[in-house]
């Protein structure tokens, strides 16, 4: 399997560090530069069905950051659970 040019798949493209806080942190910034590049997508076009495409995908990138959020606290109330006194 590979990508559109035909390279095949490494994991080493996945930024991974082991660390599930850490990796979770990342996976929401991520999420958020994708929004940021649709947002200025939408200002580089006056094609309305691009535009709603594009807001579509913004949307799409706001529910994947909140879920991440979600496991992110998941991991801490984990974490804050092992934790013994």
């Amino acid at each position: 399997m590979g990508d559109a040019s035909g390279v095949p798949f490494s994991a080493s493209t996945i930024a991974v560090m082991g660390n599930p806080v850490t990796d979770l942190h990342e996976d929401m910034a991520a999420e958020q530069k994708a929004l940021a590049t649709y947002y200025q997508l939408v200002n580089l076009t006056d094609d309305v069905d691009i535009i709603d495409v594009l807001k579509f995908l913004g949307e799409r990138e706001i529910v994947h950051y909140q879920r991440f959020g979600e496991a992110l606290m998941d991991v801490y109330d984990f974490e804050e659970s092992q934790k013994l006194f």
